[in-house]
């Protein structure tokens, strides 16, 4: 990530880059790949906030489209939903009755 931000290029160049049809500034991202980024990567979510408003007029009109087709589509890794769900679980609690919290006199036996 040279320059800091997730969308560029080890070479520094910006993979959000380009416009349909432009000889001078092609498309350097399938929209596909930038459309799985959004929906998978929280980084280039936010990276990609930072940077489209510094872009060219044309690109960000492309990008924009793009971001509405990625958002509310986040797709959430399933290890982490199936760590979510196993802490609920952890956190519940023993349900116990009686004042000895469900020991017998004397002890268990």
């Amino acid at each position: 990530m040279t320059g800091g931000e997730w969308w560029n290029s080890d070479t520094g160049d910006n993979m959000l880059a380009g416009v349909y049809g432009d000889a001078g500034n092609p498309i350097r991202l399938p929209d596909d790949y930038i459309v799985a980024f959004l929906q998978r990567i929280p980084a280039a979510r936010e990276s990609f906030n930072r940077m489209v408003g510094n872009m060219l007029p044309e690109e960000q009109e492309r990008l924009l489209v793009l971001s509405q087709s990625a958002y509310g589509t986040e797709v959430v890794d399933p290890l982490i939903l199936g760590d979510i769900f196993q802490s609920t679980w952890n956190k519940q609690g023993v349900k116990t009755c009686g004042p000895r919290g469900g020991t017998r006199i004397g002890g268990s036996r």
